[in-house]
């Protein structure tokens, strides 16, 4: 039961806010004047979850109140009021209350502002949590059970060197799960190194895994140890195994029988000592059925496997990833410190996630610096609105877009720039075409055309 002190010298006003909270379910404890809520509130034994306070006190002010307290004791604050001024109002905001009632209020607008609030603090004291395990290392973020599973799997298997092929939907955290096993195990000191390997040709790849001796061909003017001798002693991660060439997977076979190597173009074998982890969004079983993938290679990845589940698996978990995703770019990029509304996670909470948690990171970051203090429904991508699987959304990264037509891209990128700028201005669209230097008809159009919509589809 949250605890929720009042201070307000109506005596009317003050009886009918107690009793509306305590029919909530709420603790509540009143005062009349800032002096009497001082003693409670600065005792160290009484816990407050929530103060309602008026700005305007016989004696000492709400706002006097709150700088008496000061950072390090002043609970979560919504100050009511129907007198203050708006510098005081701004006062309030600037010290770090959570919300700003004017007098008279209804019953509804009061109880929401205190759910969201609690809310509010709570999702907060977890971040810290969060961050506070991260910290100790461990690098999972989340409480849904399918998380859960996954960390339970990662603290048994990581003492060991035995291999683990990590499946899952592209953006889940796999990378980050491999890291996770190298840090929690033995070889924690030693090199962790990782390749994609489907970002080289099967020519090159091999190259960077084993490396070439002196004039092994043409432009092989030095020797050059592969990647796998860089791992000696540690972990090295094969992301996206699935996309190997196969003619190369019968050498990376041998290495993982016996640990011996050659280089290209040397006649003698080295011994290595490495840990495998692979991770594939890919089916092996079935790349296997279609002699895409060697059989015997795929049972040697495998020996014990981890799914991450998408972000559909474990919605649960989205509302506290938003709030810790928006604190870590506001503290990247040196912003005040900005939360989503409930009815903001809840949409967010509904959306397939095709992107998965790095979708959910990329747009945090988006509205991190397009969005206000508070983040609200209206300010998220009209994605999030539609039903069915859509398109990812959030900001546009070169590095992490699958392969594409131009045509396709250049959509995505005009959509979702368009979309901001009309999100920042509020959808004022005579200041966006005058922003952007197109006439307000053609704006119009660009909308129609790319699908853009506000939330309940009003364009």
């Amino acid at each position: 039961m949250a605890a929720i002190i009042v201070v307000e010298d109506n005596a009317k006003i003050q009886a009918h806010m107690v009793s509306l909270l305590r029919d909530e379910g709420y603790d509540v404890k009143a005062f009349g004047s800032a002096e009497n809520a001082l003693g409670i509130l600065t005792d160290g034994v009484t816990a407050t979850d929530l103060l309602l306070l008026d700005i305007r006190l016989g004696g000492m002010s709400g706002i006097d109140l709150i700088n008496r307290l000061g950072a390090d004791l002043l609970p979560p604050t919504i100050v009511i009021s129907g007198e203050a001024t708006i510098a005081e109002a701004i006062d309030a905001l600037r010290l770090g209350v959570c919300d700003f009632i004017e007098k008279p209020f209804s019953d509804e607008r009061l109880c929401l502002s205190v759910k969201n609030s609690l809310e509010r603090m709570a999702l907060q004291r977890q971040i810290r949590q969060l961050q506070q395990q991260l910290r100790q290392g461990q690098m999972i973020l989340g409480e849904s059970r399918a998380i859960k599973t996954v960390i339970d799997q990662i603290q048994k298997v990581a003492g060991t060197n035995a291999r683990v092929l990590i499946t899952g939907e592209s953006g889940t955290g796999k990378e980050l799960v491999a890291n996770t096993l190298h840090q929690l195990s033995r070889r924690e000191g030693n090199p962790f190194i990782k390749i994609n390997c489907a970002s080289f040709p099967a020519h090159l790849i091999e190259d960077e895994l084993f490396g070439h001796v002196k004039g092994a061909f043409t432009d092989a003017r030095q020797s050059k140890i592969g990647l796998f001798e860089e791992a000696d002693g540690g972990t090295l991660f094969l992301d996206e195994i699935g996309d190997m060439d196969y003619s190369l997977q019968s050498r990376l076979l041998r290495v993982l029988e016996d640990g011996f190597l050659r280089r290209l173009g040397d006649t003698k074998e080295i011994h290595v000592d490495v840990r495998i982890i692979a991770a594939t969004n890919r089916d092996l079983e079935q790349l296997v059925k279609q002699n895409q993938f060697r059989e015997d290679l795929f049972y040697r990845l495998s020996n014990v496997p981890i799914h991450v589940p998408s972000l559909r698996e474990r919605r649960e978990d989205i509302p506290l990833l938003a709030n810790y995703y928006l604190s870590h770019f506001c503290t990247a990029h040196q912003i005040r410190q900005k939360l989503i509304d409930a009815d903001g996670l809840t949409q967010l909470s509904r959306y397939e996630w095709p992107g998965n948690v790095r979708e959910l990171k990329n747009l945090c970051e988006r509205l991190v610096i397009f969005g206000g203090d508070i983040i609200m429904a209206e300010d998220l991508p009209s994605h999030i609105f539609q039903a069915g699987p859509q398109a990812e959304c959030g900001l546009l990264r070169i590095s992490e877009i699958h392969p594409m037509p131009l045509r396709t891209f250049k959509t995505l990128c005009e959509k979702e720039y368009l979309e901001a700028m009309l999100q920042r201005m509020t959808w004022n669209y005579m200041k966006v075409a005058e922003c952007l230097d197109i006439h307000r008809s053609y704006l119009h159009q660009k909308i129609t055309t790319l699908g853009i919509q506000r939330r309940g589809g009003e364009k």
